[in-house]
């Protein structure tokens, strides 16, 4: 223990343990205190722990220790020290660690073409896939989710039209992929473009667990084709498909879809047959890119995907008309597997020769859930259907799928495709009488064949029903133009209708006026378009054909000035996926009084389909807002109960975002520049922030266990003595500087008080134990190993370097996302369109940063330890929070602050542990004493209240002072809490 005279005095807030009070010390150690507050600091360990800093080798000049001084782990909290680079030591100790929307009805696009409305995918998110667009690569795929919340919402919400009547509703701070990256939706506008995905998909629903195949069934097939327990054939194939839970295969079963697809496309360009009526073999014919998607599902069912393999076909086909002679590279994939080969068969799918056999549609499948019948119709026509294409710029041919049959067998070929019509009828698509093609006939090498044909209607809005709600599966190029055909044609229609509804509205005024003449300068005015001419109008009432008799005209056609497919596909085509831009032709605020819902999707991207648009974080910081305490008081029990449920708080306590490592790395490499990007923090945040917001750092030397620790905290405050409070401005006393800061008495700010959260606690942890090991290795011997302390240019203190970079990138980012909460919840509570609650200033409390400081004349590079104190270089903004119920401060460095590397310190700081504060008041008392200050407090643990009771820290008014009139930074202004938020 110590006694003031082993301290030197040196002026009244400044004191000196001298090199000689321990052999062992290397320098000094000093001490920022009043001579009152000494005695408190001499009953705990935080003297003895701030002279075990001076024995650090590199140390310079002195260990140092601010006025809110108390023990720590290793080193004090508020302890300060440098050492020489490059070989001066780093230490983990020494630094420090905390421990501590969219609409219920909104469609979500799943995997397998389906979708439902995010309210219902509140019981089953965990398991679910959505359909993500990865940006990189402009394509749609499969992603898990790994959170999913709601929340409250009122008084209003966003909705938004775009030209092809897409609609979405969601809240304002929703973001949506326009061409400009992912924008709230409260920032857009009309006329801007928004990615789209025109394909819907059909409503999900839970398939029975009804039986397709059981195994008795199966096995007749293994006799059928002659597979018998000789050799154990029969067993091995058995063996095969129990072991990829194949059997009993039932309508729920997790293969299905994928066996729906593959049947489906057999069904047309797929050929299974079995070599000498035993060894089976299956087949896929078609492009590259989708036997990829082929080989995908053949590895889902649980088979080895097989090889692309190409090569050189020459054709002849004589048909009713002519001999065809034409050569082409055919590409296909081959699977050598009876066990394969045997479930599809048993399953309804045709096998040998298809044009000489006879099978209709399974009869299971008319069983299926809407959704499965969709992914072996679209399979098939992927395979079979003629591909979206216009007659002229604007209209569109009927879909054809043209079947080729021996002649015996024509009646079952009617037969299967009028099973193909009654799947569609199903889905409210339409189609033609099935008719005999002569064109079709040919004479190939097993006989006459006859053709048949089944159309699907070609008006406008049985097109759009088919193209956005069954599509095409295995075929990309097919999928994208019917995408483009949905939007178009919905574009179209839009239009069509216009002009329709205006030709109506002239013929009611013509009725009622007669003189088109007098009438024509109103309807220029009312009618006159883009797409809307004044000639069109004219002949609308009438117009004389070739015989001199006025007819008058039926609905209109689109305007030739209407741009066509060719155009379209090339001007709002996003990649090859079928993803589109559409753009907004009407967005307004709608009254919305519900709950709003919201996930976040395991992939860098984070985005995924909504209603078919594309929809898609220790220290200290101070907001300001634009308003006094008089303005906001009517407002301030709403606005602190939508802060605390915005901002999750308590131990352990995850929130509303949360990455995958992918996006983790991005965070820890990055820091603010990365939410940036994503429009969570702007320019003004980062100029604002020290260090950018941003340290040099590795996620390499992050481990995954951090990583996992923080991917659901950035935007979360924590325990302890982590705090969002709402404060008013009570002191001026530099009237310049805080102009300068946008300060003024009377005015509400809020400050922040959260750190790396369980990440940054891992990392330390992580990298103490590394040190712990390695310093026998480098000959480093410490009177207390928890300093853990090794060169900063050994291997892993570099490493550690990086790490510790990658931590303070995650507070700085933890603190922006909360500051974007908050400004959101600011706007939604006061009812404001803008707000800007800008960033005053935001600093670190716990780093090791290397910087240039004067030593002994000479100007050095240093790795400056902050633990638990702030950077304080001159003309910068300093901020001192207090404790529940106490002021805090904003202070400006100073030049005299070099004496202390520009450091102060960063709080109050503690005079009783935590459990003594339990044992000398309780939360109760703790809440009573700040509802008599008019103080409202909101906790995420009420329980451990006390622990942070003001008793529990020293007098936050000694401290700053202390402070202040050792010249290490002036006071600016003095802030009071209105209301405070507890971790």
């Amino acid at each position: 223990m110590f006694n003031k005279s082993d301290l030197i005095k040196l002026n009244n807030y400044l004191w000196e343990i001298p090199k000689s009070f321990r052999r062992d010390m290397l320098v000094p150690a000093r001490i920022y205190i009043t001579e009152k507050m000494l005695d408190e600091v001499m009953k705990d360990k935080s003297l003895s722990q701030l002279v075990n800093l001076t024995t650090l080798p590199g140390i310079v000049k002195y260990s140092l220790a601010m006025p809110d001084i108390h023990e720590g782990y290793g080193a004090p909290i508020g302890g300060v020290f440098a050492t020489k680079l490059p070989d001066g030591i780093i230490s983990p100790g020494s630094v420090g660690y905390d421990i501590n929307c969219l609409s219920p009805e909104s469609k979500i696009l799943l995997k397998n073409g389906a979708y439902l409305s995010i309210k219902e995918m509140e019981s089953s998110w965990g398991s679910e896939e959505v359909k993500t667009i990865d940006l990189r690569k402009k394509a749609v795929i499969d992603s898990p989710l790994i959170h999913f919340f709601q929340r409250y919402n009122n008084p209003t919400i966003y909705r938004i039209i775009t030209d092809s009547g897409e609609k979405i509703k969601a809240t304002g701070e929703h973001p949506i992929q326009t061409e400009n990256g992912m924008k709230e939706t409260r920032f857009l506008n009309k006329d801007d473009f928004v990615l789209t995905y025109p394909f819907k998909g059909i409503h999900y629903q839970h398939p029975s667990s009804k039986i397709i195949l059981a195994e008795k069934r199966f096995k007749e097939y293994l006799k059928k084709f002659n597979k018998t327990n000789k050799g154990n054939a029969s067993s091995q194939i058995l063996n095969q498909i129990r072991s990829r839970h194949l059997l009993p295969l039932t309508y729920n079963s997790s293969s299905l879809p994928s066996i729906l697809k593959l049947m489906g496309y057999i069904f047309g360009d797929g050929v299974i047959s079995f070599v000498n009526n035993k060894k089976g073999v299956v087949q896929f014919y078609g492009n590259p890119e989708d036997l990829k998607e082929i080989q995908k599902d053949i590895f889902k069912i649980g088979f080895k995907p097989p090889k692309i393999y190409s090569r050189q076909r020459n054709h002849s086909i004589t048909t009713f008309y002519r001999n065809y002679k034409f050569s082409r590279t055919e590409y296909s994939i081959k699977i050598g597997s009876s066990a394969f080969a045997i479930l599809l068969v048993a399953l309804g799918t045709p096998y040998s020769l298809k044009t000489h056999q006879k099978y209709r549609i399974p009869n299971w499948i008319f069983n299926c859930p809407l959704w499965q019948k969709r992914l072996f119709l679209a399979s098939f026509f992927g395979a079979e259907l003629s591909s979206p294409s216009t007659l002229n710029k604007y209209n569109f041919c009927a879909l054809q799928l043209n079947m080729q049959k021996a002649e015996k067998f024509k009646n079952n070929a009617k037969l299967f495709l009028k099973d193909i019509g009654k799947l569609l009828k199903e889905f409210g698509v339409q189609t033609y009488s099935i008719k005999e093609v002569p064109g079709y006939q040919y004479k190939g090498k097993y006989g006459k064949t006859v053709g048949l044909r089944l159309q699907i209607k070609g008006e406008s809005k049985n097109l759009i029903k088919f193209f956005s709600v069954i599509n095409y599966e295995y075929n990309q190029s097919k999928h994208k133009k019917a995408c483009l055909a949905a939007n178009y044609l919905k574009k179209k229609l839009k239009i069509v209708e216009m002009r329709d509804r205006a030709r109506r509205e002239i013929r009611k005024l013509y009725r009622k006026r007669g003189d088109f003449k007098k009438l024509a300068p109103q309807i220029i005015k009312k009618y006159v378009s883009e797409y809307i001419s004044f000639q069109f109008l004219y002949h609308s009432l009438f117009k004389e054909n070739s015989h001199g008799i006025i007819r008058k005209r039926g609905i209109p056609r689109v305007a030739f000035n209407f741009l066509s497919f060719n155009e379209y596909k090339e001007k709002y085509a996003y990649g090859d996926k079928g993803l589109v831009w559409g753009i907004i032709e009407k967005i307004e605020k709608i009254p919305y009084q519900n709950f709003v819902y919201d996930f976040t999707v395991n992939h860098p991207d984070h985005n995924f389909i909504a209603d078919n648009f594309v929809v898609s974080n220790c220290g200290v910081r101070l907001l300001k807002s634009k308003h006094t305490e008089k303005e906001i008081r009517p407002y301030l029990e709403k606005l602190i109960e939508e802060i605390f449920h915005a901002v999750p708080s308590g131990l352990g306590k995850g929130g509303k975002f949360k990455f995958n490592i992918a996006e983790m790395d991005r965070i820890l490499g990055k820091g603010i520049e990365y939410l940036k990007e994503k429009e969570y923090a702007t320019e003004k945040d980062i100029e604002h922030c020290e260090s950018g917001g941003c340290l040099k750092a590795d996620p390499c030397f992050v481990s995954d266990l951090a990583k996992k620790r923080g991917r659901d905290q950035v935007g979360t405050l924590g325990s302890g003595n982590h705090f969002v409070e709402v404060q008013e401005v009570t002191e001026v006393y530099e009237e310049k500087l805080a102009e300068e800061l946008g300060l003024r008495k009377g005015q509400v700010v809020v400050l922040i008080h959260t750190g790396s959260r369980g990440l940054g606690h891992q990392v330390a942890t992580d990298y103490i134990r590394l040190f712990m090991q390695s310093m026998n290795k480098y000959n480093i011997s410490l009177p207390d190993r928890e300093l853990a302390a090794i060169p900063f240019s050994t291997p892993e203190g570099k490493e550690y370097f990086l790490a510790m970079g990658a931590a303070a990138n995650f507070a700085w980012s933890n603190r922006q996302m909360i500051t974007y909460l908050i400004r959101n919840a600011w706007k939604k509570v006061l009812g404001l369109k803008e707000e800007s609650m800008d960033l005053v200033y935001d600093v670190a409390h716990n780093i090791a940063k290397i910087e240039e400081h004067e030593v002994d004349g000479e100007m050095i590079k240093l790795i400056v330890h902050r633990k638990g104190a702030t950077r304080a270089f001159p003309d910068q903004p300093v901020l001192i929070p207090g404790t529940m119920g106490t002021a805090s401060y904003i202070l400006m460095g100073t030049e005299k602050s070099k004496e202390a590397f520009y450091t102060v310190c960063h709080g109050a700081g503690r005079t009783m542990s935590r459990h003594e504060a339990k044992r000398e008041t309780s939360s109760r008392e703790v809440l009573q004493q700040l509802a008599k200050k008019g103080i409202i407090v909101k906790s995420g643990s009420l329980s451990d209240l006390a622990e942070e009771a003001p008793l529990a820290y020293k007098d936050v008014d000694e401290v700053v002072e202390v402070v202040h009139q050792a010249g290490l930074a002036k006071k600016i202004v003095q802030l009071k809490p209105l209301a405070v938020i507890k971790g």
